[in-house]
């Protein structure tokens, strides 16, 4: 129940050709369908995956009441591991090997390969029985839900590895495809919805510190796939930082209100062009660091960076990762129990909905203005004077390293320190 209580991670998908909208339980029967456990066949690595009803690891039951919350629909992904130790199936194989040879010894001259061959097999038959008794099964469950209002999934799960679990299982589920929203694919979205996809198409990554030997400006990180040109995100946690430190700490968003961002706790930055290696600095303040400075200047960019911000009076803390949009650890405003809340019955339940659904309304509104927060640096980066931005910022490093510089050589000396 990782979206309904304590801090929240997750990844987003946008459902291709828009998701279900009636949430009912037709809907749901697609869910027991491919619930866990209904697939007998393990795939080649030995793993399974299934959809689960979201309470807990072993809650296989799904009903509009548990569900569905406001225009959402909650449950969970389950991924069953049924791998044994490899040192278990060495273990049984030596044994076997041990009374074979002993077996064969006792009527003449044993021939070890067909003994060992043997012994392998014989291991192999104990393995897989104890397989099927449910002996090395691990589990692992990652709360979802998929925000029918908005064609969004949310899942609590940044690894590939789960992702991989995840796309064809929704496809088989509900016959749609999943698209990954990461900084190009909300860039994407966004210039398609402000008549902006032709500026978009043309873009290229900016070179704020110009490879010494006229090298690619490319990041090396997004190489395998530039036109998703995911690289944006790193762009946008640069100039977030220029506008932050240089300009205003509150933003205008699109819909007229005002955003309030800081940069806290961590900030991890690489060299894009794979010479100079990585950096991460966690302290309250990271940008705030000479070592962040002098980071940028050498031409590295940000990767993630921990922010705090605050709008419609609601304050996050989170961390973002640029290409990908991950947000992970995010700290929510506490949700306010009203003293006179009663602990069971009706009214407890449907006082733990309103709970629910108050997390999910924040769950959303956090990511709608990240979003929007994205859509100011997509305004500027889309605009033809681009380069005017793009060019102050070049100064504004440039002007850094020229602080930085004076700095250390006005610098005094240390006085001894005498006990």
């Amino acid at each position: 129940m990782a979206f309904l209580n304590g801090s929240v991670t997750y990844s987003r998908f946008r459902v291709h050709g828009g998701g279900p909208k009636r949430l009912d339980d037709h809907l749901l029967d697609k869910l027991r369908e491919h619930r866990i456990g209904s697939d007998k066949i393990l795939r080649s690595d030995m793993e399974e995956s299934g959809w689960i009803g979201g309470r807990h690891l072993l809650d296989i039951e799904f009903d509009l009441e548990k569900n569905v919350l406001l225009d959402c629909l909650h449950y969970g992904l389950r991924i069953d591991a049924h791998k044994p130790p490899p040192d278990l199936m060495r273990a049984y194989e030596q044994q076997e090997f041990d009374a074979l040879l002993r077996e064969a010894s006792s009527v003449g001259t044993p021939k070890i390969s067909r003994i060992r061959k043997e012994a392998r097999e014989a291991a192999k038959g104990r393995i897989e029985d104890e397989l099927k008794e449910g002996r090395f099964r691990r589990q692992r469950q990652f709360p979802l839900f998929l925000d029918t209002q908005r064609d969004i999934l949310y899942v609590s799960a940044t690894s590939p590895a789960v992702h991989e679990r995840l796309l064809p299982l929704f496809k088989n589920t509900f016959g749609k495809r999943l698209e990954p929203l990461t900084a190009g694919g909300l860039a994407i979205s966004w210039a398609e919805h402000h008549n902006h996809s032709r500026q978009l198409e043309n873009l290229e990554p900016s070179a704020f510190v110009p490879h010494p030997e006229n090298g690619l400006d490319s990041p090396y990180w997004t190489s395998h796939d530039p036109a998703a040109r995911d690289w944006l995100g790193n762009e946008f946690l640069l100039w977030l930082w220029y506008t932050l430190e240089e300009e205003s700490d509150t933003l205008e968003m699109e819909d007229n209100s005002d955003a309030a961002v800081v940069f806290v706790k961590q900030l991890a930055l690489e060299c894009p062009w794979a010479e100079t290696g990585k950096e991460t600095i966690s302290c309250d303040g990271p940008t705030r660091l000479p070592e962040s400075r002098r980071a940028i200047q050498s031409g590295k960019l940000p990767r993630k960076a921990g922010m705090m911000l605050s709008r419609h009076g609601q304050q996050y803390e989170f961390t973002i990762q640029a290409e990908t949009f991950n947000v992970s650890g995010a700290a929510l405003p506490k949700i306010e129990k009203e003293d006179d809340a009663p602990s069971s019955g009706h009214d407890a339940v449907d006082n733990v909905r309103v709970r629910h659904e108050e997390r999910l309304e924040q769950i959303r509104h956090m990511a709608e203005s990240i979003d929007m927060l994205y859509g100011v640096f997509l305004k500027h980066r889309l605009r033809a004077d681009w380069n005017k931005m793009r060019d102050t910022i070049r100064n504004w490093l440039r002007a850094g390293a020229g602080d930085q510089r004076e700095s250390r050589a006005n610098a005094k000396p240390l006085e001894p320190v005498t006990a």
